[in-house]
């Protein structure tokens, strides 16, 4: 009799747990559970960063891969936008702004070679290039105003078709333009009319599939496939809808989303198109795709009056499981402005301001909040170190919010009084992961015209640096080390009215270096991580604005991650100095929060599947 291991060329292993690697085409009996199993590939949707402006009806079309895609244009809440941005595999950062607001484009080529066509309001021939940087005005499509068409291919290579129009009367277009890098010209007409249309693939080998047709907006299945020449039906979608994401290519193609707003997924092989046991985790509609395989792709943005959920599609043997906040214990006190220091696991948040200046001081064990020994002196405070060993500094106190140049030592029971700050200062940016090598560097104080200078303190004295932040400012985000340092955000001078910043800096021990900005400006933001690690979080603007959008550097730019559950700001960190997956905040604005959110970065874990006679 063949065993399986003739047939597979491995034995079936004996173990009492699930192996963590190395399990694909595996088979093992888990004698805990008293089960077969083994690892199985399959498709899998995750979140990932959001796109930083919240949006719909986005360039619909191929957009570049999984990991160099690119959102163009689109409509928000408040109408019709020009706004781009540019996606590296994990989140989003700010491009060029296209010289005509407008959405419902068709669009194709890459992340630095983007073609857009077409679009509303008003409907329009208009068509323009984004070469990475800045986008160009090209020659209009030769055919009619129209808007919702979709487009695949690459820049030199591409094509926009369909799409539809209110005037003279409702309408649908069969209609296709091909471009060749200089100038436009007629391809073959789509079989049936239609817009809102999931389109992808090249010019020679593409695909349209769903859409809008006659009577206006009612729901289509037709899939239709492109050589360059002409369309030939194929196969009908399971699920007719319209607005519906696609990415891939014309023989490996999937489909998400869609009106009606659902979470279905489907994949074509070049045959025949098969529903996926995996879903959206949000149901979307008019929203865009990127992806040149029909293995790695995303979807991103969609649903009146616009959303930032980008999500991504991975058929692989493991489920990637997208960075995320979770909620954390409950803090004692409702606080604001405090220190905070530590680790997700092990933390300190002491002073703060809850009404009335505050000394209280608690700590943190991964679960549960316990109040421990006050602090000496009421006031709010920036803080670093460990659970056992930290060192809180400056803030404001009684009278008259007076500027402090306190500073206390924790040794993991109680707080004693040690040297004073050189200057007095508030607000300033504070770097430490242990209680001898700490910065203050900027801050405000009235007696401190510029807002740039920084003070090292050793475990025993602090001692004015000779090093200057190239942009004075206050109330950031606080990354890294004492030698590897990184601040984001904050307010420079002059104070009032707030000039709220995207400034961001790193320091290498001796000297800040300007490094690419933010994406948002905000200030009473909080942050964590290390210098190539590293989270900004919540914060605020001039006006009503409440964030709860994140971001993530590598060492290089920002990058949207994650969104709080709850926007807030003037919280306290833990986790400066420690990688990102260890950090969180607590506390904060408005309403003194008790609330903690706890930062996971992005992991895998293997598809295991039981194995049944059934």
């Amino acid at each position: 009799m063949t065993t399986y291991k003739e047939l597979f060329g491995k034995a079936v292993k004996f173990l009492s747990s699930d192996p963590a690697n190395d399990a694909e085409g595996q088979v093992w009996y888990n004698s805990t559970t008293g089960t077969f199993r083994s690892v199985v590939v399959g498709g899998s949707w995750s979140s990932s960063g959001g796109l930083g402006t919240a949006r719909y009806a986005l360039g619909k079309g191929t957009t570049g891969t999984q990991t160099a895609s690119i959102a163009a244009l689109g409509r928000t809440s408040t109408g019709a936008t020009g706004v781009t941005e540019e996606y590296n595999g994990s989140g989003w950062s700010t491009g060029g702004t296209a010289n005509t607001a407008r959405y419902g484009t068709g669009c194709f080529g890459t992340q630095t070679a983007l073609v857009v066509a077409g679009g509303t309001p008003p409907f329009t021939t208009a068509a323009e290039e984004y070469n990475g940087s800045s986008w160009t005005t090209i020659t209009s499509i030769p055919s009619t105003a129209r808007s919702y068409l979709a487009g695949f291919g690459v820049e030199t290579a591409g094509a926009v078709f369909g799409g539809g129009a209110t005037t003279p009367g409702d309408t649908v277009f069969t209609t296709t333009d091909e471009y060749n890098g200089s100038s436009w010209t007629a391809g073959g007409n789509l079989n049936t009319g239609r817009n809102r249309i999931a389109s992808t693939g090249t010019l020679t080998a593409g695909i349209a599939a769903t859409g809008a047709v006659l009577p206006f907006n009612t729901a289509s299945g037709v899939a239709e496939e492109y050589n360059g020449t002409a369309w030939t039906n194929v196969t009908s979608v399971n699920t007719p809808r319209y607005n519906v994401a696609g990415f891939g290519i014309q023989t490996a193609t999937v489909i998400a989303g869609g009106t009606p707003s659902n979470t279905a997924t489907e994949t074509w092989d070049g045959s025949s198109w098969a529903t996926s046991p995996a879903t959206l985790g949000t149901g979307t509609a008019a929203h865009s795709a990127g992806g040149d395989s029909g293995t790695a792709g995303l979807v991103f943005g969609g649903n009146p009056p616009g959303i930032s959920n980008t999500e991504e599609y991975n058929f692989s043997a493991s489920v990637i499981i997208g960075a995320a906040w979770t909620s954390g214990g409950t803090v004692p006190v409702a606080n604001q402005d405090l220190a905070g220091f530590g680790t997700q696991t092990a933390a300190i948040g002491a002073g703060g301001y809850s009404g009335p200046y505050t000394n209280v001081s608690y700590s943190y064990d991964g679960s549960t909040w316990t109040n421990t020994s006050p602090i000496n002196t009421a006031r709010t405070a920036e803080g670093a170190g460990t659970q056992t060993a930290g060192v809180i500094f400056g803030g404001n106190a009684p009278p008259a919010d007076a500027v402090q140049n306190l500073t206390e030592e924790w040794n993991g029971s109680t707080w004693t009084n040690v040297n004073n700050m050189v200057s007095a200062v508030t607000a300033q940016f504070a770097i430490g992961a242990t209680q001898t090598a700490v910065i203050s560097a900027g801050g405000s104080s009235p007696t401190i015209p510029v807002w740039n200078t920084q003070q090292d303190y050793d475990g025993t004295s602090w001692t004015n640096s000779p090093a200057t932040l190239n942009n004075g400012r206050h109330n950031g985000g606080s990354h890294g080390t004492a030698s590897a340092a990184l601040i984001s955000n904050g307010t420079s001078p002059p104070g009032f009215p707030d000039n709220v910043q995207s400034y961001s800096e790193e320091y290498n021990g001796t000297a800040w270096t300007t490094t690419p900005a933010t994406n948002l400006a905000r200030k009473s933001s909080k942050g964590f991580g290390l210098q190539t690690n590293a989270i900004a979080t919540g914060g605020t603007n001039l006006g009503p604005i409440i964030y709860a959008q994140s971001e993530s550097y590598d060492g290089t730019g920002w990058v949207t991650s994650a969104s709080l559950a709850t926007g807030r700001y003037s919280m306290a960190p833990a986790g400066v100095g420690s990688p990102s997956g260890s950090g969180m905040v607590f506390n904060g604005a408005p309403g003194y929060s008790t609330a903690t959110e706890e930062f996971n970065d992005e992991t895998s874990v293997l598809n295991y599947k039981t194995i049944t006679t059934s």
